[in-house]
């Protein structure tokens, strides 16, 4: 097996991309050489930008090192799993995934479409940047994506061939534990019991919080609901970081921890990622308090919009497309709808547990600088998740959801103003 390097490229593109333009030589730059807001924050595999001057594209190489962390022992069976999600949604929702070029499973490389010509959502939104068309779109590549590979649509054989292809297990093995349970431990609890450390600063808030006994009961329903409902084929790592975004397009990237699983966990993610943007939204320095009621405001209606346009689209595939068992049941879709609504605020709660909790950092949050504003997005971020995954099941409808989180905000804010 070939290791890519930017010395080696050139002789290997010209192998298995014989058509680039070779008379000058090739631009390349190896991913985690710019800045974050530049290259992400990807910390596992090994990527290249590369161009001829004309086609400019990403060559990505699994191995069984981490890149950052020098993890070993990685799963290599990765790369194939993502290359194979990109030609399922290249024929599902071709307008959200790159173009695909080549896949090399000898040396488990494969080319794709470079979207730098797009943004970081997650970098952007630091900067208080909105994107009025990514809900939507968001909303729609999952719809889609999750309908047409889900037993609704597919006959049940090329279905449970699928749920096998991408069962994923040594990919998911970080989520089936830690993001659930890390925290069902005693007083007394060290780094290595919790599964990482506490943020020291807040340790006693988050202890108060997450170890709240309901609250350890609903991360084991939850838990058990991402263990055994292989619904349909999920990203499964939708956060920020892998949606590019302009004014007007959306791209996803980023799919080895693809797997088969509930819906609700691909919403539930994203959802998480832009409730941190929400919490830090409200310290965060703007030129106006009005642009700060905007901004804050921008990221709620983009979480309500992402589930109501996901019904939309989702429902529009099943009437349209679903097989005959499923269509003209009374009340079955509102059942699913309902049901989405509730394990989706409950997957937000728990992802955004993880991320609030541990030491390790989280840009949207280191962003802010200043260690007071940190700790209260934080605190807020957590009081937000408590009532969520204790309440999900009570709320009548997103528009609920919505109101309930805004509320939680000024009631917090004007505690802080008192």
């Amino acid at each position: 097996m070939i290791t890519l390097t930017k010395a080696n490229i050139t002789d290997y593109l010209k192998e298995h991309m014989p058509d680039l333009d070779y008379s000058r030589p090739l631009i390349i730059s190896e991913i985690g050489e710019g800045t974050p807001e530049e290259d992400g924050d990807g910390y596992v595999n090994f990527v290249f930008r590369v161009s001829d001057g004309k086609r400019k594209m990403i060559l990505k190489q699994g191995r069984s090192v981490g890149r950052v962390t020098g993890h070993t022992g990685m799963d290599l069976a990765r790369t194939a799993i993502e290359y194979d999600y990109m030609k399922i949604g290249r024929v599902i929702v071709p307008e959200y995934i790159p173009e695909l070029y080549f896949y090399d499973d000898e040396n488990l490389v494969f080319a794709v479409e470079d979207v730098s010509y797009l943004k970081i959502s997650r970098f952007q939104m630091n900067k208080s940047e909105m994107f009025p068309r990514m809900a939507e779109q968001a909303a729609d590549y999952l719809a889609r994506m999750h309908f047409y590979t889900s037993d609704y649509y597919l006959d049940t054989e090329t279905f449970r061939r699928l749920q096998v292809r991408f069962m994923n297990s040594k990919m998911r093995k970080f989520f089936d534990d830690r993001t659930f349970v890390s925290f069902d431990c005693g007083e007394g609890m060290d780094a290595e019991e919790i599964g990482f450390e506490l943020n020291p600063e807040y340790a006693e808030t988050i202890k108060s919080l997450i170890l709240d006994p309901r609250v350890v009961l609903e991360r084991h329903k939850l838990r058990d609901l991402y263990m055994r409902k292989a619904e349909a084929l999920l990203h499964a790592d939708f956060h920020t970081s892998n949606v590019f975004v302009d004014k007007e397009q959306l791209k996803a990237i980023d799919m080895e921890f693809a797997y088969f699983g509930p819906a609700a966990y691909d919403l539930g993610y994203l959802q998480a990622n832009l409730l941190s943007q929400c919490a830090c939204g409200a310290f965060r320095s703007f030129e106006t308090p009005q642009k700060q009621i905007e901004f804050v405001s921008f990221i709620l209606n983009t979480m309500q919009t992402i589930y109501t346009e996901y019904c939309r689209v989702f429902f529009d595939c099943w009437n349209k497309d679903a097989k005959p068992i499923y269509q003209d049941v009374p009340g079955l879709q509102e059942y699913v709808k309902k049901q989405l609504l509730q394990d989706m605020i409950g997957f937000c709660a728990n992802s955004h547990i993880f991320r609030c909790a541990a030491a390790i950092g989280y840009p949207e949050y280191d962003d802010l600088k200043d260690k007071d504003a940190i700790r209260n997005a934080k605190v807020l971020s957590l009081m937000m998740d408590h009532q969520m995954i204790l309440h999900r099941e009570e709320y009548p409808d997103v528009e609920a959801w919505i109101a309930d989180l805004l509320a939680m905000i000024k009631v917090y804010m004007t505690h802080l103003n008192k």
